[in-house]
C-alpha cells in the first residue's frame, strides 16, 4: 500500500503533474492561476509545428507572442454554465486564464508564422530562420 503523499511532497512535483492531479481531483484550479494546456511539438528541416490542445476555446480568447525563440500562447477558457444558473455536480474541465511557453532551440521567422483552430487544436506552424552560408559577391568594374 503506497503511503498519502503530503503537501510539501505534492509542491515539489512539476507542474505538469501537479495540474493532472488536480484535474483527477475534481478540485480545479484557484481562478489565479493559470493552467497549462498539452501540446504536441514536431520538426522538419524548414519549420516547427505546434498542436495545442483548447477546446471550447474560441479563436477571439487565444493570444499567441513570438520573441525570437520564445513562443507563449495564452487565453481564456470560459465555463458553460455559470454556478448561479445551475448546481454544480461535477467539474473535469480546467476553466479560466491558461498559458503554455516553449522554448526553441532555433530563431523563428515571426513574419512567416501562422495559427489556425480546428476542431478544438490550435495548430501553429513556425518557419525557421534560415541561415544562408556565404556567398561571394563578384566585383564589376574596371
Amino acid at each position: 500500500m503506497m503511503p498519502f503523499l503530503g503537501i510539501e511532497t505534492l509542491r515539489m512535483l512539476p507542474r505538469r503533474m501537479m495540474m493532472e492531479v488536480w484535474r483527477r481531483m475534481n478540485m480545479g484550479l484557484s481562478t489565479d492561476e493559470p493552467w497549462e494546456p498539452l501540446a504536441d511539438i514536431f520538426e522538419d528541416e524548414n519549420n516547427f509545428y505546434v498542436f495545442v490542445e483548447l477546446p471550447g476555446v474560441k479563436k477571439e480568447d487565444i493570444i499567441i507572442t513570438l520573441e525570437k525563440e520564445k513562443l507563449v500562447v495564452k487565453g481564456k477558457k470560459y465555463q458553460k454554465m455559470t454556478e448561479e444558473d445551475v448546481k454544480r455536480v461535477s467539474i473535469e474541465s480546467l476553466y479560466g486564464s491558461f498559458e503554455k511557453v516553449i522554448d526553441f532551440r532555433e530563431e523563428i521567422d515571426s513574419d512567416r508564422v501562422t495559427a489556425e483552430v480546428q476542431q478544438g487544436i490550435l495548430r501553429i506552424v513556425l518557419p525557421k530562420k534560415s541561415v544562408r552560408s556565404a556567398k561571394r559577391v563578384p566585383v564589376t568594374g574596371e
